[in-house]
């Protein structure tokens, strides 16, 4: 939907009568709740191949990316 074809009244009709902000924190709590699941286990992994005698180049690799945060 192109919004910038609707007089303003209507946006902002939408918006006051819209759900609010609570899919909004639903959405944020459930990709929170990701994010501590995959730091759970790049951390796991980071044990059991911390572990190994000798890191093959590829594993390597992902041990040094796996506890980094994504850039945006």
């Amino acid at each position: 939907m192109d919004f910038a074809v609707l007089p303003p009244e209507i946006n902002s009709a939408r918006i006051y009568a819209g759900p609010g902000s609570g899919p909004m924190l639903a959405a944020a709590t459930a990709w929170d709740g990701l994010a501590a699941e995959l730091h759970s286990v790049a951390s796991s992994y980071e044990s059991v191949i911390g572990g190994w005698p000798a890191v093959p180049g590829s594993a390597r690799h992902r041990r040094r990316w796996l506890p980094q945060p994504p850039s945006l």
